[in-house]
């Protein structure tokens, strides 16, 4: 399947890259990424690969270990915003009528906000840490996904195997679990690595902002010391400009999958 698809193979082939420089990244670096050892704001050098920041923490430490940060909680807040969006679209299109549409009433008013505005009054209302900032991130997701598996609901309780499966029996709970579930997972699958890349966007954007895990480097976080620290203007461009390109990088990588998936799930439906 990867093969087969040029988009999937750049998507993934990029994503591998990245994984493949944050762990070498950290097996070669001899520097612990917060502590505070060098010389501030230090060029490029054979000691500091990509110099110092403002506090003298080593860049090339502190992006290895931003890369792996921001993979994660994207993974993992993609992950939580599948399992709550199929499950709550599945419900809706099974039961229909008031749970319908009470589920499809929150769904539209959490789609009608900006993202950014309903993450930003979730981390004033809870501690940001990286678990809640991995809840807030699957609490603006999980609505997107929530209308593609009832829309998909809806299509495959029309089906002739679900009406075979009622005919002999089957309760509702049965055809959830060992008809609807299964049937909703491939047609997300699109959805959860684009849910990744808006998660990882929207983790750097609150952590730009200064509102992430403080206890934690991801690559929103490496941009927010460098904003706090004006190295714009002092000319320091290692201390933003590689984070810059890592998330530029892994978007492009996880949009490519994203269209791969989609275009190969095209395919196969047409055949």
């Amino acid at each position: 399947m990867i093969l087969e698809d040029k988009n999937l193979l750049i998507g993934f082939l990029v994503i591998l890259f990245s994984i493949m420089f944050a762990v070498i990244g950290i097996i070669i670096t001899p520097f612990d990424p917060l502590s505070i050892k060098g010389p501030v704001l230090h060029p490029p050098s054979n000691k500091y690969l990509l110099g110092t920041d403002d506090l003298g923490r080593d860049v090339f430490a502190m992006l290895s270990r931003g890369i792996l940060t921001s993979l994660f909680i994207g993974v993992v807040a993609a992950l939580t915003t599948s399992v709550i969006g199929i499950f709550t679209g599945i419900i809706a299109g099974v039961y229909g009528r008031l749970t319908d549409f009470i589920i499809m009433r929150i769904v539209e008013f959490l789609l009608s906000m900006p993202s950014l505005v309903l993450a930003l009054i979730l981390v004033a209302i809870l501690k940001p840490n990286i678990w809640n900032i991995v809840l807030i991130l699957a609490v603006t997701g999980w609505p997107a996904i929530t209308r593609i598996a009832r829309g998909y609901t809806l299509q495959v309780l029309t089906s002739g195997y679900i009406e075979a499966a009622r005919s002999l029996g089957a309760d509702t709970k049965h055809i959830i679990f060992r008809h609807l579930i299964p049937a909703s997972v491939p047609i997300t699958l699109a959805s959860l690595v684009s849910s990744i890349r808006s998660a990882i966007l929207l983790e750097a954007g609150l952590s730009f902002l200064g509102l992430g895990d403080p206890s934690t480097i991801s690559l929103g976080t490496i941009l927010f010391y460098a904003r706090r620290a004006a190295s714009l203007a002092a000319g320091a461009w290692w201390t933003f400009i590689p984070a810059g390109a890592m998330i530029t990088l892994i978007v492009f990588g996880l949009t490519m999958i994203s269209l791969g998936i989609e275009r190969y799930s095209y395919r196969n439906m047409r055949t």
